[in-house]
């Protein structure tokens, strides 16, 4: 038997602008997805994806990767796309996915978009010593940034210009009111495949944009004053509503709040990053007084092993 495991992810900095080359803040998550491999009697992949609720979808390949049954055909094509894709970068591959049985356990929701599909990349990167930044090139898209964090415990900066290999570089974030700043769940799981297609294709590059928000990413690093760092996460959402064209979460949905709010990922669903003078408790309560009944504190979901040195 073969188990491996990959963390999910958040991006604290940079969303959209990381795909036009800018510095990215990320943050791996205590929470991911594991995988197991065991041998079958049978020829073929067996594959069994399972959530917190149970089985996600099963479907069992022959040994050319042809579908023969499945409980949900659309996400069982993607698999087999990726595991195809996975063989034109090292065909001897072929054979270990034969007489193979995988089960992976996501370990987070599947609707918060904490990386389902990032976490498989790494996933199979470990199993298959495949390239997982070419093979998301080829299958889903995006900046990598989460893959990085997929195999990363602490905090990472992240900058990956066009066809070019990803830059990550550790860096601490533990900022002193660490303990007030929390994550709150927007009830809307964003299709971030589709995301970044639609602002690839919109989005101009805008490189006095792309130095503005590298620089806050770097600052959101280094800044320890409450009040200063509200402040970033304000600007910082003024240069993506100016780089997209949407309107930043906090206008949107909580213009009430005495604090900061930023979101994190796709915006207009997922998760927010909250801040304020209050306590995360105090911040937690008036959340669910709105509605928001998932909310949890910063530093208890993220992997920061070197948070305190």
């Amino acid at each position: 038997m073969e188990k491996y495991h990959a963390n999910g992810k958040l991006l604290i900095t940079s969303e959209y602008l990381v795909l036009k080359g800018a510095l990215a803040l990320a943050v791996p998550l205590n929470k991911g997805q594991s995988l197991t491999v065991t041998t079958s009697n049978e020829p073929g992949l067996n594959w069994r994806a399972e959530t917190l609720e149970g089985l996600w979808f099963e479907v069992k390949f022959d040994e050319q990767l042809t579908i023969l049954e499945t409980t949900d055909y659309k996400k069982s094509e993607n698999l087999q796309l990726m595991l195809r894709k996975a063989i034109e970068q090292n065909p001897f591959i072929q054979d270990k996915l034969n007489y193979s049985s995988v089960i992976t356990q996501l370990e987070f929701d599947v609707n918060w978009g904490w990386g389902s599909s990032s976490t498989l990349l790494h996933l199979l990167e470990q199993w298959l010593e495949i390239d997982p930044y070419r093979l998301m090139d080829e299958t889903i898209g995006g900046s990598g940034y989460d893959i990085a964090c997929a195999a990363a415990n602490q905090p990472i900066f992240y900058r990956r210009a066009k066809g070019q290999r990803p830059q990550i570089t550790p860096t601490p974030f533990h900022p002193p009111f660490i303990l007030q700043m929390g994550i709150v769940f927007l009830n809307k799981k964003q299709n971030s495949s589709t995301q970044v297609k639609s602002f690839l294709e919109t989005a101009s590059d805008n490189q006095d944009l792309i130095k503005k928000i590298s620089a806050l990413s770097q600052e959101f690093t280094t800044e320890h004053e409450i009040g200063s760092f509200m402040n970033l996460m304000k600007q910082h959402e003024k240069i993506i509503a100016k780089a997209t064209g949407l309107k930043p979460v906090q206008e949107l949905l909580f213009t009430d709040y005495k604090g900061a709010i930023k979101s994190l990922g796709a915006w207009g669903g997922d998760f927010a990053l909250f801040l304020s003078e209050d306590s995360f408790t105090t911040n937690k309560q008036w959340f669910q007084s709105k509605g928001y009944p998932v909310v949890m504190p910063f530093e208890e979901v993220i992997i920061n092993r070197q948070s305190h040195k």
